[in-house]
């Protein structure tokens, strides 16, 4: 769930922490401390903690992903993971997976998905640091997009794209066509680009999709290699030079 962050009234902040959920905070190798601390207060003092990923496959080899809300406090309006929640303090990761239905409307049971294991994910943005240690999950589901009922506080709009080229968007940086279905139950199709993308989650996320792809059997492209700019004359370049690659890393 989403908490404005930013406010500058102490009483409206400590009412609002006391309300928020709790998260276990790990230390840097990921052990519980023993604290816990609200949500926006995590991801104001940047402490490691848990959540979870869960990438959802179709029949067609389509990965799903998601248009976070524009109202989320962190990358809102930007492209993720199939669906992604944290989990509360003393929780384990299956009882995380209630997010999968509570932003998408499906529900989940531990037998439906895979371990692809864990990912470390250190965000810095101007206002706040999320660090997380994120259990992967994989699941196969063949429904057509408009089966899925989104929550429009969560999630602006599903997109199905080739696994394949996911990984080419991450990685290159190349555009993608997407079939979509937003949170108002209309088509909603799009040329998904980088600027699309969770700049500060770009390398970890490529990671995820890696490794998605290997369990569902998907070969990766190989990796475009950036052409070299030919100078024409003075301040002047070759109009049909590539871009250059654009590699996320953590």
């Amino acid at each position: 769930m989403s908490t404005p962050m930013g406010s500058t009234d102490p009483e409206l902040d400590d009412r609002s922490e006391r309300n928020e959920e709790r998260f276990d905070v790990l230390d840097g190798q990921g052990r519980p401390t023993g604290a816990t601390k609200p949500r926006s207060a995590v991801h104001r003092d940047g402490d490691w903690h848990r959540a979870v990923h869960v990438w959802i496959v179709d029949a067609e080899d389509r990965v799903l992903l998601q248009r976070r809300s524009p109202t989320k406090d962190l990358a809102g309006g930007k492209i993720d993971v199939t669906v992604g929640g944290h989990l509360r303090a003393g929780e384990a990761w299956p009882n995380a997976l209630r997010e999968v239905e509570e932003e998408i409307g499906v529900p989940v049971d531990v037998m439906d998905v895979h371990a692809l294991g864990t990912v470390a994910s250190e965000r810095v943005y101007a206002h706040a640091v999320d660090r997380e240690l994120q259990e992967v999950f994989a699941m196969r589901r063949d429904a057509p997009l408009d089966s899925y009922r989104l929550d429009p506080r969560e999630v602006d709009t599903l997109y199905a794209v080739p696994l394949s080229r996911a990984v080419e968007l991450w990685r290159d940086g190349r555009h993608v066509p997407a079939e979509g279905w937003d949170a108002q139950a209309r088509p909603s199709h799009a040329l998904l680009h980088a600027g699309d993308l969770i700049e500060e989650a770009r390398g970890s996320t490529l990671d995820e999709l890696l490794r998605l792809a290997e369990w569902a059997d998907i070969a990766v492209p190989p990796q475009t290699p950036s052409q070299p700019v030919e100078q024409e004359d003075a301040g002047s370049t070759d109009a049909n030079a590539s871009d250059a690659t654009n590699e996320g890393g953590p």
